[in-house]
């Protein structure tokens, strides 16, 4: 994938921006297409919450329940 072709999702703006547009806080990509990157967020809240779900994230889980400051992690 060359840069010129690629897309980034600024967290930020809540919009698509091509590669060459990127600024280097707030964007996660790259992504093929214009949609995938629109797509992004709804599809790494999926995957946060599947995570979430599955054992691999017990450890994370009690580290939160024991955290004095009050985060909420979980």
């Amino acid at each position: 994938m060359r840069a010129s072709q690629s897309y980034w999702y600024n967290l930020t703006t809540q919009s698509v921006q091509r590669a060459d547009e990127r600024p280097s806080e707030d964007t996660i990509g790259p992504f093929a297409s214009a949609e995938e990157a629109e797509e992004s967020p709804a599809v790494l809240l999926e995957y946060a919450r599947a995570w979430l779900e599955s054992e691999e994230s017990e450890g994370f889980r009690e580290l939160a329940a024991e955290s004095d400051d009050g985060a909420d992690l979980v």
